[in-house]
């Protein structure tokens, strides 16, 4: 029995990338249990095959361990150290894209130096591989170490020039149609993907927009109105607020708040109720109306815009409520209906209540 192991682990370097990085505590595991087989164990360099070391042991509990530390290492001719290998696409998946061609270089430079077979061997690859790459770097140099272009070099259904000027002309006359309508209306045989790609040569395709972009062009758009000018009023429940609803019931609070903010400026309006109707919020109106004629603002110049809710009118039998009667008959100021489902044309005033909600209604307690 020999008193005596030698054995080496070749890790990752500069020098070699091939070779995957062994963790030093794996290390330092296999160093304590050659220790405490009460033997002397020598970590040094090698130039024997793999099963000649294991072999050379009797203990079968030392040769588990060995091949349970050494598993997937590879002893190669060119380097005689045994390696802990990942394949040709793995290593190239690692290296990334900027340094394969560096990683081929030197596979070509070793296949040279040492032979196809040896060398397919000690990449982890096939040898139809590594001659593909010896043959390109002896016909091009470097420059046969790049990955060759993809891209189709003919195509057996092309469109001719006159058809792509039809498709450039349709697609200026009708900017919104895409290519599965311009197909469709010249009656043409080739493919959207082919009509696509000839808008878009064209340059006929607009990029999408950002959303800060679009939040810039509102921002301008907000500039050009005039002030209080036009009003975004609603109505919010108070009612669904947990941490509110305890104070509301022994205080006895209001029910409902009402709302008015100004497109330009963002001023805000506020009014309590407790209930739920016309007369409500024509009490409001009346008085924030009143109060900017005051002021010198003519009422009939404002617009006052909300939802489609029977605080506001009658969408039932159309019957004229309070509240367009203060805004139509005594004051004159045009009063805009949004669509029905659509609370996002009064952002603006939902996104306050939402604000003042999370910030005076909701009662947190600071540490």
């Amino acid at each position: 029995m020999l008193n005596n192991l030698i054995l080496s682990l070749y890790c990752q370097s500069d020098n070699n990338p091939v070779g995957a990085l062994i963790p030093h505590e794996t290390y330092l595991d296999f160093e304590r249990f050659l220790r405490h087989s009460h033997k002397t164990w020598l970590v040094k360099s090698i130039s024997t095959s793999l099963p000649e070391i294991i072999n050379c042991t009797k203990r079968k509990m030392v040769k588990e361990k060995i091949k349970k530390y050494i598993n997937g290492c590879h002893l190669d001719s060119i380097s005689g150290y045994a390696t802990v290998m990942n394949t040709y696409m793995e290593n190239k998946k690692i290296i990334g894209s900027q340094d394969v061609k560096t990683y081929r270089l030197q596979m070509v430079q070793d296949a040279l130096k040492y032979g196809i077979k040896p060398c397919a061997r000690h990449y982890q690859t096939t040898v139809k591989t590594v001659r593909k790459w010896v043959k390109r770097y002896q016909q091009y140099k470097e420059d046969g170490l790049n990955d060759l272009s993809r891209k189709k070099t003919h195509c057996l259904i092309k469109i001719d020039k006159e058809t792509e000027l039809q498709i450039v002309k349709c697609r200026k006359d009708h900017p919104g149609w895409g290519a599965r309508r311009i197909k469709e209306v010249l009656e043409l045989n080739f493919s959207h993907v082919s009509i696509h790609r000839v808008i878009k040569d064209a340059g006929l395709i607009l990029p999408k927009r950002k959303k800060y972009k679009k939040r810039k062009d509102m921002q301008e758009v907000r500039k050009q109105k005039k002030v209080f000018s036009r009003f975004q009023i609603d109505i919010k429940y108070l009612t669904d607020i947990p941490e509110f609803e305890i104070w509301r019931w022994e205080h006895h609070f209001p029910l409902y708040l009402i709302s008015a903010r100004d497109y330009k400026t963002g001023a805000i309006y506020l009014a309590y109720s407790y209930e739920k109707s016309s007369t409500a919020t024509a009490l409001f109106i009346d008085y924030l109306l009143s109060s900017l004629q005051n002021y010198g603002i003519n009422p009939q110049t404002i617009i006052i815009q909300t939802d489609n809710g029977k605080e506001f009118i009658n969408p039932t039998d159309r019957k004229v409520t309070l509240f367009e009667k203060i805004v139509k008959e005594k004051y004159q100021a045009t009063h805009f209906l949004i669509p029905y489902r659509r609370p996002t044309w009064n952002s603006d005033v939902e996104s306050f209540h939402n604000l003042i909600e999370e910030e005076f209604f909701i009662l947190r307690k600071t540490e």
